[in-house]
């Protein structure tokens, strides 16, 4: 008996002296320990090409490193290509040779790239305006058929067609990199769209529509071409040239003689300025980091039409802050500013329109000339976003599930400013505005969120909405 004590008690301390040498050796290096990048092994990727993945990859073959850079580098990388919406999962692990010297091994997992989505849809700005009338003689059916990472090189072909209430065509190709240096990128777009029925007027902040059974009131041809540049991993750049064509029936101009400028047809060019910069954890439902924009814009370069000419600014900022370890705190902060005097009412825009949009003012439009908001929430992770396997579903595509659930509290505030006062009963130009309430947020995979959300707003209104991207 004593001899069995004694044998697990030497080897227990043989044990311990293993697992501490090796703990050492493994886990604590010194932190200016260089270390240098040997290769960087791919697989999982049977569609996807391997540049397009090491271009998401913030260590190169060569690269001299210390320890805790190495780690952030590896965790930074792993969330750039989530972030692509090109992989259900994605694994790097570090494997270490030659006292210095480490291996990459990328493990993805590529998701299902071809969607066929069938359109049926409402007519209307949003879900929640369409819900007030179910009315399902305004609604559009057809087919929208999303290629994503086309060619494996992160590519996306998107093709509308669509019949029903409203016509559309539309063909929209999406090229992230046209250079070795893959810096450089190139989107087209060309679409027509054909309306029976056009808003011409605001009542009490409601849009009024003018409808034609046997014609339409509008038809609509656009054109754009844009170049992208992504010199770095967050940062991005598009200049986009884009062409509008517009013809309005004659009755809306005797309906709302500010409806347009002095004819119905019209045409012009139009200049625009994008700039991105993109920290967030994960792009779709983020809980961490920080998101800006910034977008400028003159429609109207006095080519083809001297009437049209209108400048916009656009500015965002939003941050995403962990409270603890399900209590998560995010705030947005806004502002579209159009200096122009004069705008037609079928440019004008203001809240309600994308982006500038509050909770609890989603059935109205609010156009001005300034226009100012703030969003915020505060969110507990009921079920935290994580990712199950589906053992039962043998393709590797759709066997990992992502899952999540987070109840919140929110108030958002807008303040649209005019300098006309207006003729239609607008009772909300020149007034804060303010919605506040709760919702729950349901998070699952392929980027998909679902928001229920019930919101008071300033006017004593209470709404229960549904909504299908982040609330901020």
């Amino acid at each position: 008996m004593y001899n069995r004590k004694a044998f697990f008690i030497v080897f227990f301390f043989l044990l311990t002296a293993v697992s501490t040498r090796l703990h050492a050796q493994y886990t604590f290096i010194p932190s200016d320990t260089t270390f240098v990048i040997d290769n960087i092994h791919i697989s999982g990727n049977k569609h996807t090409k391997n540049n397009i993945i090491l271009r998401e990859i913030e260590l190169k073959k060569g690269d001299t490193v210390t320890l805790h850079p190495l780690l952030r580098k590896i965790q930074k990388s792993r969330q750039n290509l989530i972030n692509r919406s090109l992989f259900n999962t994605v694994e790097i692990t570090p494997k270490r040779h030659d006292y210095n010297k480490v291996d990459l091994y990328v493990t993805v997992t590529e998701r299902w790239y071809i969607w066929p989505f069938p359109i049926f849809t409402y007519a209307d700005r949003n879900f929640n305006v369409w819900w007030e009338s179910k009315d399902f003689s305004r609604v559009n059916y057809g087919v929208n058929l999303n290629i994503f990472n086309f060619r494996g090189r992160m590519e996306t072909l998107n093709i509308i067609l669509q019949g029903g209430y409203d016509k559309m065509l539309r063909l929209d190709w999406k090229i992230p990199y046209i250079n070795k240096e893959q810096k450089w990128g190139l989107e087209l777009a060309a679409g027509m769209t054909y309306n029976h029925e056009t808003d011409y007027i605001l009542d009490k902040n409601v849009p009024v529509f003018y409808h034609e059974d046997k014609a339409y009131t509008k038809k609509w041809y656009a054109g754009s071409i844009t170049a992208t540049y992504r010199p770095r991993y967050y940062f991005t750049h598009r200049f986009t040239l884009g062409f509008d064509h517009y013809n309005y029936a004659d009755t809306l101009f005797k309906l709302n003689p500010d409806f347009a400028y002095s004819h119905f047809i019209f045409s012009f060019l139009s200049l625009e300025y994008n700039f991105k910069y993109d920290f967030r954890d994960y792009a779709p439902y983020p809980l961490k980091g920080f998101y800006a924009e910034a977008d400028v814009k003159q429609e109207g370069l006095g080519i083809l039409s001297k009437d049209v000419s209108l400048f916009r600014l656009f500015l965002v900022f939003d941050q995403y802050i962990p409270i603890s370890k399900r209590w998560y705190f995010a705030y947005s902060l806004a502002a579209q500013i159009i200096p122009n005097k004069y705008q037609p009412y079928f440019i004008e825009n203001g809240l309600g329109y994308y982006p500038m949009a509050i909770r609890g003012y989603q059935l109205y439009v609010v156009r001005g000339d300034w226009t100012g908001q703030f969003r915020s929430n505060i969110k507990f992770a009921i079920l935290p976003k994580k990712t199950y396997f589906l053992s039962f579903i043998k393709t590797e595509k759709f066997n990992r599930f992502l899952f999540g659930l987070y109840a919140n509290l929110f108030f958002d505030g807008a303040y649209v400013a005019s300098r006309t006062p207006h003729a239609d009963g607008s009772f909300l130009n020149n007034n804060f505005l303010y919605g506040t309430g709760v919702g729950l947020d349901f998070v699952t995979f392929y980027d998909m969120v679902l928001r229920a959300e019930y919101v008071i707003n300033r006017n004593h209104e209470q709404h229960f909405f549904i909504s299908f991207v982040a609330p901020i």
